[in-house]
């Protein structure tokens, strides 16, 4: 019975400190990257899809991201 109870304490413990933290890191590292469709894998999959010789068609459910800094994609924009 107190290993039941030493357990529980310890798991909801270490459940609320994983909590608790995650969140900081979160926040911090979303201000600084950003993530964007990689057009270069998505144009290297078509220009592929045209030279194969079979009828094939893609269709992306999920394309190819990547991550970049934020300011990068600001300084592409323009």
């Amino acid at each position: 019975m107190l290993k039941s109870k030493l357990l529980l304490l310890a798991s909801c413990s270490f459940f609320l400190f994983s909590c608790s933290t995650s969140e900081r890191y979160a926040s911090k590292s979303n201000d600084e990257y950003i993530y964007v469709i990689d057009y270069k894998k998505v144009n290297a999959v078509e220009r592929a899809m045209v030279a194969s010789s079979g009828n094939v068609k893609a269709v992306w459910v999920n394309p190819p991201i990547k991550r970049m800094k934020k300011s990068e994609y600001i300084a592409n924009q323009k």
